[in-house]
């Protein structure tokens, strides 16, 4: 029988004995509330539970009538704790009924907290990694709570939720619940001494990048939403790779570096280098002197190559790593301990051949970009995979790789060449990326709104698809 169904009864179980076990408990705080001050014994407020729905917590008073209007989270010394509310909160016995909760099948006794359905942030304003969280009943304690509790801020916290979800077991929940009770006992943790609550952060759109070397193309991008411009330099053994693909090499010039700087305005200007070579400083310093913004280096392989290249930057720009070669993945841990990485990239064309899988795309269904997305993200490391297409169009629907960019967490990714015809003329490719970018970000603006459920279903999509394209590729079938 699955865990998480055999979880449940042993809740049930846990939450009756506890409320018949603890009933002259309750009979006694809840006489000592009401003797102190004016006001109900419980206190009912609206919390986030699985999936993202709302329901009423109970907890016992702990703070005078109306104190939430002077914030939702007690600070040291804060005067609006009772006495008696002061010592509940101490021995955490105001949790106690969370039990009731249990019961009715809003909560678990172990699972990530939950969260008010405005603060930190409101549902929507959680990114796609963090709904994870939600995949679970929240508990009354966690994996959070036994590793600092009140005293994390809320990022670390729900870091820490999104790994329970991944490690979700009977032998974690028994370790849960060893720790916390130690944790009780000590009253370790159990009073907030600071601040924990961030401002509402900006949860943006995912930065487009966009490869060309005409400058009206550049700017009718950058005016129709695309974030960075990208020159791309990269020919050393580029031929040789990708020849045999249906791939574009771009035949950038570095002269193209000022044209297009001098043609946009807000959108950054990315130029991808040639891999490491003896002329490498001297093209690093050309890059920056025309305006560049971000330097990728791609093709590499050693953390050497990685460090002569942000020493050759020396801070100048921001940096950018791709990664396209299974070196670089073998080594990642290495790499990424680097100082002076800003970005990371996954080129996923040239990665797939190193790897020996059979279609590009093999490498967001099998998992491997996770993992690497994974490594790039405990780093505090911005990153991206793959080329968009227009929404509908794109051998991988646009719509199955948005889904999975968010899923993923992934901040960056590449108008894919598809995206548009540079032959046609300029007024018919300004109308094309205009109505082609809004439609993404308006896809993007609905996925937010969507719980966890909606990725895994999409990511159960993508598979599919992947699939259904690998087995025509190995039939020799066209793939359309």
């Amino acid at each position: 029988m699955e865990y998480k169904i055999v979880k449940r009864y042993l809740d049930i179980i846990a939450s009756i004995l506890g409320l018949i076990i603890l009933l002259p408990l309750y009979v006694i705080v809840a006489l000592s509330i009401k003797l102190e001050s004016k006001g109900p014994i419980i206190y009912k407020q609206l919390r986030l539970g699985l999936h993202g729905r709302e329901f009423t917590m109970y907890k016992f008073r702990t703070m005078v009538a109306g104190a939430e209007k002077g914030g939702v989270y007690e600070l040291k010394g804060d005067k609006r704790v009772t006495k008696v509310g002061r010592i509940l909160r101490l021995t955490s016995i105001d949790e106690l009924p969370q039990l009731l909760n249990i019961l009715k099948g809003d909560m678990s006794l172990i699972g990530p907290r939950p969260p008010l359905t405005y603060h930190p942030w409101k549902f929507s304003e959680y990114t796609v990694p963090q709904k994870k969280r939600f995949m679970v009943l929240p508990g009354i304690t966690g994996l959070a709570q036994i590793h600092g509790r009140k005293d994390l801020d809320w990022d670390r916290r729900i870091e820490y939720d999104m790994e329970y979800v991944d490690k979700f077991s009977f032998l974690l929940d028994l370790k849960i619940m060893i720790l916390t009770v130690v944790k009780v006992l000590t009253m370790n943790d159990n009073l907030n001494v600071s601040k924990t609550v961030k401002e509402k952060r900006d949860y943006p759109y995912i930065k487009l990048m966009y490869a060309t070397n005409d400058p009206i193309i550049a700017k009718i991008a950058e005016d129709s939403g695309v974030d960075w411009i990208w020159i791309d330099l990269e020919i050393r053994g580029k031929k040789e790779r990708q020849g045999h693909l249906d791939t574009r090499i771009s035949y950038h010039k570095i002269e193209d570096i000022k044209k297009i700087k001098e043609s946009v305005n807000k959108a950054k200007l990315i130029v991808r280098i040639n891999p490491m070579y003896d002329g490498s400083k001297e093209e690093i310093d050309r890059a920056i002197e025309d305006g560049a913004d971000i330097l990728m280096l791609p093709y590499f392989k050693t953390i050497k190559e990685v460090k002569e290249f942000i020493y050759y930057v020396n801070g100048r720009a921001k940096t950018c790593l791709l990664f396209e070669t299974p070196e670089a993945v073998e080594n990642i841990d290495k790499i990424l301990s680097v100082p002076g990485i800003d970005y990371a990239h996954i080129g996923i064309n040239d990665l797939h051949l190193g790897l020996k899988r059979l279609f590009m795309f093999s490498l967001v269904a099998d998992g491997t970009v996770e993992a690497i997305c994974n490594k790039f993200r405990e780093k505090g490391i911005p990153y991206g995979f793959g080329g968009i297409a227009r929404i509908r169009h794109g051998l991988i629907p646009a719509e199955y790789l948005i889904g999975e960019i968010y899923r993923l967490g992934s901040s960056i990714a590449i108008v894919s060449r598809s995206f548009c015809n540079v032959k046609e003329d300029y007024e018919t490719i300004e109308k094309i990326f205009k109505k082609g970018i809004g439609e993404i970000r308006r896809f993007e603006e609905e996925i937010r709104k969507k719980d966890y459920r909606y990725f895994l279903k999409n990511q159960r999509r993508l598979k599919k698809k992947v699939a259904e394209i690998e087995e025509n590729m190995k039939k020799g079938r066209e793939v359309i």
